[in-house]
């Protein structure tokens, strides 16, 4: 029997937070390190990730999806797949299952990320409810009050799913000159008893985002990326394998 695909949720309470440069630093980094073919949902009414990949930010299709009135029309990217995003992801409001929804799309893809909506409870948890454990939930946020308070609360809903996924903190933007900032993933890590990683500011990754191509391989951002996937792929549910290019 076939593993189930991964699905990775990238949540956050707060916009601003660093959300679709990780999804799309995730996306970029498993490309090019074997290769992985990635399908990138972009649930968020404002249509960042899909503006930043040079894509048509409408979301009537997903919503056509999540409501069952159409069948995914994906849009090739550079790193494998995009479900676009957009204003029409506003009113969906009894969404199927987002595993249902992509049941055909799982099928030629080997992982999918979720760029979850900051002010959407309704799809933000429709993304958490598909993660399971053959997955998990990343809580983007920064190192200022408004945007922790918002982190807690996603873990605590997160946690509460069953099965539990797993779940950790990715801090954006972060500026080692200050204090609070360097201090922050260890502080963090002990107050919501998580893994707690961070994202050094890189100009080189917003620059690519505006440009609208692939996050950049090389740099403080890609490192700090680098050691996100490596987490996640040490998962015992997560179990991807090479495909066997005589197959």
């Amino acid at each position: 029997m076939k593993p189930p695909v991964p699905i990775v949720a990238i949540a956050g309470r707060k916009g601003g937070t660093g959300k679709t440069a990780l999804c799309l630093g995730l996306a970029a980094h498993y490309f090019r390190a074997d290769q992985r073919r990635v399908l990138v949902v972009d649930l968020d009414p404002q249509g960042s990730a899909s503006l930043a990949l040079g894509a048509e930010a409408t979301g009537e299709n997903l919503a056509a999806v999540l409501n069952g009135d159409a069948t995914p029309e994906p849009a090739a990217i550079a790193c494998g797949l995009l479900l676009a995003g957009g204003p029409a992801l506003a009113s969906v409001a009894n969404p199927r299952p987002l595993r249902e929804a992509l049941a055909e799309l799982l099928d030629v893809v080997d992982l999918v990320l979720v760029d979850c909506p900051p002010g959407h409870p309704t799809l933000d948890r429709l993304a958490m409810e598909a993660v399971g454990r053959a997955g998990a939930v990343l809580v983007a946020m920064e190192p200022h009050r408004m945007a922790i308070a918002g982190a807690a609360r996603v873990l605590d809903e997160a946690r509460a799913l069953r099965p539990s996924p797993r779940c950790a903190g990715v801090l954006g933007r972060l500026d080692e000159r200050r204090g609070l900032d360097r201090a922050a993933p260890e502080l963090l890590a002990g107050a919501f008893a998580a893994q707690v990683f961070s994202i050094r500011q890189d100009t080189a990754l917003a620059a690519a985002l505006n440009a609208g191509i692939l996050p950049p391989a090389h740099g403080r951002a890609a490192e700090d990326l680098r050691a996100v996937a490596d987490w996640l792929d040490k998962d015992e549910h997560w179990k991807w394998k090479p495909k066997d290019p005589n197959q």
